[in-house]
């Protein structure tokens, strides 16, 4: 068995998706497959890290973040429609951001789920067990 490790340029779009279901699949050892949050897809591009540790603190200090949630939320609900992937993306965010409204996320958590929607994404694009 061996284990593959993608890095956020790697899960920064639907096309980079793509690819690394051709190397996963390439070689049927590989069966257990770790990814980053998503990446830059060019120069000036987020990378959704840096957007979810900006939402956390401009919540911290009870600023609106609601344009920047909005950008993580849209980046990866467009990579499952680009890849036709049937997955409810916007009930688990919603409930993020209600949670992370009423100030009951911590700054780690927070910083987590890049890694947690990009890995829900690829295990449903693979067809392989999700494990958070």
């Amino acid at each position: 068995m061996k284990v593959a490790k993608f890095g956020g340029s790697s899960m920064a779009d639907a096309g980079q998706y793509r690819k690394v279901k051709n190397i996963i699949e390439a070689d049927p050892s590989r069966r257990v497959v770790v990814v980053s949050a998503a990446g830059k897809r060019f120069k000036d591009d987020h990378k959704i890290t840096d957007l979810l540790y900006l939402c956390y603190s401009h919540t911290k200090y009870g600023v609106p973040c609601d344009p920047i949630f909005d950008m993580i939320v849209s980046r990866y609900c467009q990579i499952r429609d680009e890849l036709g992937i049937q997955l409810d993306l916007e009930t688990e965010f919603a409930e993020l951001k209600k949670r992370l409204d009423a100030k009951e996320v911590s700054q780690d958590e927070m910083a987590s789920r890049g890694e947690y929607f990009s890995a829900k994404l690829m295990a449903a694009f693979l067809g392989f067990e999700f494990i958070d």
